[in-house]
Formats: structure tokens, sequence, C-alpha cells
């Protein structure tokens, strides 16, 4: 019953895709590289899909209240390349206190790479860089002993130039999870907070998101299914499906597909695979090591790698 159940949630997903629509928001919010992209390859590759699956140690990025099922101390570095523009790069670190709490630490950057600069006339005048950075802390408790919830706060800072932003967010997470743990749903309101400086004297808002998602475990069946439906500031409607393939441990295969709005214009008609999304991963004693790779149509490709390591 409950396969069917979660099978027919995800049924509705693709059928939603159809309805999807950009919100008047597109596009004017702040720190959108920093808060709307994937911390890290696991996730990337089942197409962010995380919020009620979270199984990696950057789990907390996605729901602050996944950590309390986490069993061990881990950390983890990963690298991203934005359709061969931009690069970003996050380190995470997670320990549980005891059975019931658990606190993270985390380094999120993204740099624009250089730009040439100008003067009136056009004329060279130099070059300058732009990068955006996040410090994130998690506390994470169970309330339950099925339920968990959990809180980020973000410290945000951008530089373009001689140009500044800051900002600080917060994330408020619960998850569920049941005695088995094959199935778990989250829930996550996340972006919530609030410029401290801005570049000049107009701001735009943070990129406010309310996610609910679900991850199971199908029995006699090689792996693990996950989705996530979402709005934000500007979505209206986002969903995603991700699957995990487990029938070659310890190696993993791993496909996703992001439900989103479509451009209007794509003169290469490379949009009919925007949103896929790919992956594989292995596990060996205490070493994982994850790649992701995502479609965004006309832009171009985004990989990631990860590598992680569970203390004991």
């Amino acid at each position: 019953m409950r396969t069917l159940t979660f099978l027919t949630i995800i049924f509705c997903l693709v059928i939603s895709s159809y309805a999807l629509s950009t919100s008047p928001g597109a596009g004017t919010v702040a720190f959108p590289f920093l808060l709307e992209t994937d911390t890290g390859a696991k996730a990337s590759a089942v197409a962010g899909a995380w919020v009620g699956w979270a199984k990696s140690a950057d789990c907390f990025t996605y729901n602050p209240a996944a950590t309390t099922l986490r069993r061990k101390q881990s950390v983890v570095a990963s690298f991203g390349n934005f359709w061969g523009l931009l690069n970003s790069g996050f380190v995470g670190y997670t320990n549980r206190l005891n059975d019931n709490e658990a606190f993270s630490l985390g380094f999120h950057l993204v740099s624009y790479g250089e730009f040439i600069q100008t003067d009136e006339m056009g004329e060279i005048t130099g070059e300058f860089t732009g990068n955006d950075f996040a410090v994130i802390g998690s506390y994470a408790r169970k309330m339950f002993a099925n339920l968990s919830a959990g809180l980020n706060t973000r410290l945000l800072y951008s530089a373009i130039d001689t140009f500044t932003q800051s900002a600080i967010s917060f994330d408020v997470g619960i998850m569920y999870n049941d005695k088995r743990d094959d199935f778990r749903a989250g829930l996550v309101f996340s972006n919530l907070g609030l410029l401290i400086s801005k570049y000049g004297d107009d701001s735009a808002p943070l990129p406010w998101a309310v996610k609910l998602g679900g991850y199971y475990d199908l029995p006699g069946f090689p792996g693990e299914i996950g989705a996530q439906i979402e709005t934000s500031a500007d979505v209206d409607i986002r969903a995603r499906v991700g699957l995990e393939l487990d029938f070659l441990k310890p190696f993993y295969l791993r496909f996703g597909y992001l439900l989103k709005p479509k451009p209007e214009n794509d003169p290469s008609n490379s949009e009919q695979l925007d949103g896929l999304t790919a992956g594989a991963g292995i596990h060996y004693k205490n070493i994982t090591f994850n790649y992701s790779v995502q479609n965004y149509g006309v832009l171009g490709f985004v990989h990631r790698a990860e590598i992680g390591y569970i203390a004991f």
C-alpha cells in the first residue's frame, strides 16, 4: 500500500510539470547561486530531491533536521563547474552530539571568475572579480522517536569589484522517518532572512522557498526513490524526482529529473533534455566519492565531484 501511495505521488508530480510557471519574482532575488544550487554531487545526481531523502554529509544544507539520522561524524568536500564559466566549492562537517542532538558547520563559495573593466568610452582599464560565500551553522534535535526538527543559520557575503552585499538567512526543517528508516518525509522553510547591506539603492529579496519531499526504499527493488515539490520567490511550482540503484554495491548509479519552467526560446532545441541529471558513486570503507552532471538545456552542463570521509 505504501509503495502504491508513493508512486501515485510521483505520478502527480510528473503531471504537475505541465502547469509549471515562472514567478513574477524570477531573476530578482539575491544570492541565487548560493541559496538555490546544490552543495554536493550525491543530491545533484537525483535532481536535488533531497529534503526528505538527505542521506549525505551535506544533508543539513537541504534539511537541517536530517542530521539526527546520521550515526557518525562525517566531513565532505565538493567542487562544481557551471557551464564552463563559474566554479563553486563546499566543505561541511556533521557530528552527532548524543542520541537526540546533532550540529553541523559548512562553508559554501561561488566564484564568478574575472571580468574586463572598461571606462565610459569602452577603453579597457583593468579587470575585476566576483565572489559569493556563505558560512553555515546548523543544529538539530529529535523531538519524538520518529520526528526531528532543525535550524540553519547562514551568513552571506557577496563582492563584485568594489561593491559588496551581505545578508543573514535561516532554514527551518522537520524530518519524519519510520522505525526501519525505509521511508522519510521532510518539510523545509528555507532562505528566510534579510539583507544587512546591499550593492546600491535598490535591493532584491532572498529567494525564500517552501519544500516538501519524501524518500522510499522500495521493497524487492535494488534501490531507493525520492520526490519533492516546492514553491519559491522566483518559481511558482518546481518538482523533482530521483532514483538511486544499488545492485552493484559498493557502486551506486543515480538518475533524476527536475521539472521546471522551460526557456521560451532555445535555438538549439536543447530544452528537451533540460532538467535531466545523472551520477555515480562509490562507498569504500570510510571513504565516499560521488560525481554528478546536470543538463541546463541551452546553458550547458553543470558537473560536480565530491569526496567524503566518515570518521567513525
